[in-house]
């Protein structure tokens, strides 16, 4: 009895360390893509005069973030990456006092500072790379790492995330070149990414019984592809965001499957 309790708790503790890093790399993972969100919800608010929906959207995704910052915090310490977690959380103290100051200035002035929302976008860019600095990090002292399924997974979406958050900014305010002037890869570029990228992920999938969503996000794709390369044209924010919520949305279902 007692060398079966006692293997038991071994082999519990075994899958607990084995879980602990990836369990952290998905928290590491929502981070990167709510922060980029926020800025998203931020041009959508912005250019839509104060709208309350993308307010609340704002709000949601900086709620997502904490709730991930905080479950990666614990995480941390067992994973010896508390150094870098605090700088993370330091940077997005200051992340979120600029998008305060940027919503009460839309909401008391009727826009905001382009000095302040370029800041703003600048912290954000730094706190991804923080963030994926970190992931990479664990991935190599752990010595453990997800699925390429998995892998690929997420970086597409974390490029998804990138192409709508520029799209918005462009599409929703004539400043939106000035906003985005941060970004190191123009829409274009990241749209032929994301192509090449999916393609990548499909032939992981073949065979695995998931052609429903692959042709679910192959539709989306191809309305989204087609209003990035022609933003200058006929801008459809309110779709694009739409759209990306799905893709994303699938993507996490492959993520889920796979892990």
């Amino acid at each position: 009895m007692f060398r079966a309790t006692l293997m038991l708790a071994l082999s519990l503790l075994a899958q607990l360390t084995h879980a602990t890093p990836q369990q952290l790399m998905s928290e590491l993972q929502q981070m990167r893509l709510s922060s980029t969100e926020v800025v998203t919800n931020f041009y959508m608010f912005t250019g839509l005069d104060a709208d309350a929906k993308y307010d609340r959207r704002m709000q949601q995704a900086r709620e997502t973030f904490e709730t991930a910052l905080a479950n990666a915090t614990e995480l941390a310490i067992a994973n010896g990456v508390s150094d870098e977690l605090a700088a993370i959380t330091s940077d997005w103290s200051g992340f979120t006092r600029l998008l305060s100051d940027n919503r009460n200035d839309m909401l008391t002035r009727g826009f905001p500072n382009v000095r302040l929302v370029d800041e703003m976008d600048r912290a954000n860019i730094d706190i991804v790379k923080k963030v994926t600095e970190t992931y990479d990090q664990l991935q190599q002292s752990s010595g453990i790492q997800p699925s390429p399924i998995v892998q690929q997974a997420r970086r597409l979406s974390l490029i998804m995330e990138e192409i709508t958050s520029q799209y918005a900014a462009r599409g929703t305010t004539n400043l939106g070149q000035v906003f985005m002037g941060n970004s190191e890869r123009s829409l274009e570029q990241m749209a032929d990414e994301f192509q090449a990228g999916l393609g990548e992920l499909r032939g992981m999938l073949r065979g695995k019984k998931v052609d429903n969503i692959l042709k679910s996000i192959d539709s989306k794709w191809k309305f989204m592809a087609e209003s990035v390369k022609n933003y200058n044209k006929n801008t459809v924010p309110f779709l694009v965001v739409s759209y990306n919520d799905r893709i994303l949305m699938h993507l996490k279902e492959i993520e889920q499957r796979f892990q």
